[in-house]
């Protein structure tokens, strides 16, 4: 299987920046959602690859190994000598039998370094409860929603714990069995003279247990490629790029650790009336310039519903007026104020009378003409 270009999937330089390739992934999300391309198989697939290559380009410790190794699962690392074959690969010495401690002092800093992962991302257990991975995503919401508040639906691509088995990487009605060569914990000893040195189980890549009949639909890895559905309350007010935290609504724990949590940052649609400012609301209306000189009442909408509005005698082009209170009520109780724009329309076109009215009144008030 040829390697995948993580950077060219997202369609960035491989020195780009984290925020530019938080926002080519973005960009691309949008385009490929599977809300967006229902019963697309070739947009799923997509929308699949961007959200691995941003998992990958966006932690610095993985995108590190992967400039220097590419991506482990497309090197073919398999089977019960992963280490071996890595060192191997690698051209490491003492190809035949490696591990970390062959590197001396480097090979205790590169375990910590690759943090002591297998070839399906599992870590090695370090003694306690390891909380679960938090996901993010990013989610639209109409203006009227982030106003008034509401709940919507998004859609998470990733990899997730397998339905089938649970994560443990077992066929449904097996289990798993301690490793007899850690004897459960996810590492072993190499002796040096006077000096030890950990490193990852080779048997069981450092989980602890091995799984004797592996799970069909994940193969034992305990993992799935899968597209999960998310329902987020929106709170009153929120703003365009506010993240909302869904506690324990992310990746399961290990060892009895708690889930992570759904990041959900926020990207609220335009209005075609209304433009947001913090929690003041601006708008436009337009008067005739007879309104204007003479001043007149009209209607119009804010968010909290329509108003009448007066318009002082003599208003002038540009003028903005203020409401108080009518604007966005946010989550800390403070609620803004909205803004009306005031433009004034000139008729483009006289008649010869029309003409005549505005000539005369033109010179009695000593206007130029």
């Amino acid at each position: 299987m040829p390697e995948k270009d993580y950077y060219a999937i997202l369609g960035v330089s491989r020195d780009a920046t984290e925020e530019e390739i938080k926002k080519a992934y973005r960009r691309l999300a949008k385009k490929y959602h599977p809300d967006r391309n229902k019963g697309d198989k070739e947009a799923e697939r997509r929308f699949k690859e961007i959200n691995e290559a941003h998992s990958i380009l966006t932690d610095k410790e993985k995108r590190a190994q992967y400039d220097r190794f590419g991506s482990v699962r497309d090197k073919g690392f398999t089977g019960g000598n992963f280490w071996e074959e890595f060192a191997s690969r690698s051209g490491g010495p003492r190809a035949e039998r490696f591990s970390w401690s062959d590197l001396g002092d480097l090979g205790d800093i590169f375990s910590q370094f690759f943090r002591r992962e297998g070839p399906f991302g599992t870590r090695v257990r370090r003694g306690g409860p390891v909380r679960g991975e938090d996901i993010e995503t990013t989610v639209e919401v109409p203006f009227d929603v982030a106003v008034n508040g509401g709940e919507v639906v998004t859609s998470v691509s990733g990899t997730f714990p397998c339905r089938t088995c649970g994560g443990s990487g077992a066929r449904p009605g097996t289990g798993t069995q301690i490793c007899p060569e850690c004897g459960g914990t996810g590492v072993v000893q190499d002796f040096q003279g006077a000096f030890a040195f950990s490193r990852p189980c080779p048997r069981c890549y450092g989980r602890g247990e091995i799984v004797s009949m592996p799970c069909a639909a994940c193969r034992g890895t305990g993992q799935e490629q899968s597209v999960r559905r998310y329902q987020v309350r929106i709170p009153r007010g929120v703003r365009d790029g506010q993240r909302i935290r869904l506690a324990g609504q992310g990746l399961p724990g290990r060892d009895g650790g708690p889930p992570g949590d759904l990041l959900v940052e926020v990207k609220v649609g335009a209005h075609p009336r209304f433009r947001r400012e913090g929690n003041d609301v601006h708008s436009d209306v337009y008067v005739n310039m007879v309104q204007a000189a003479l001043g007149t009442t009209i209607q119009t909408d804010t968010v909290r519903g329509p108003v009448r509005v007066r318009i002082p005698a003599g208003t002038q082009p540009g003028t903005v007026l203020r409401l108080r209170g009518r604007g966005i009520s946010g989550s800390d109780g403070r609620t803004g104020d909205h803004y009306v724009h005031v433009h004034v329309t000139v008729p483009r076109h006289l008649s010869e009378e029309q003409r005549r009215v505005l000539e005369t009144f033109a010179r009695s008030a000593g206007l130029e003409v």
